[in-house]
């Protein structure tokens, strides 16, 4: 906790306070509990993934193209179904 006498003034909506204050800690201020929501938008997703997080960059760009790859023969498959139903 960085504690620094200077403060700002927000205002937000009460259902985001209520959302909030359903989120701090008992003994969390709030900006605490915004300081750990933005660290927590900060830290790498692949930590969600289990072993995706230790594969090597090179693993993980070939991952990445297959996934670019399969989005590409949808739309092309999606398309294709689309003229084949509605094609005069």
């Amino acid at each position: 906790m960085v504690d620094d006498m200077t403060s700002k003034m927000i205002s937000i909506r009460d259902d985001v306070y209520k959302s909030l204050k359903k989120l701090k800690g008992l003994n969390e201020s709030f900006s605490e509990l915004i300081e750990r929501l933005i660290l927590n938008q900060q830290k790498d997703p692949l930590k969600h993934f289990g072993i995706a997080k230790n594969l090597s960059e090179e693993i993980l760009s070939e991952f990445e193209k297959a996934i670019i790859e399969g989005k590409k023969n949808d739309a092309l498959q999606s398309t294709s179904k689309f003229t084949e139903l509605w094609e005069d």
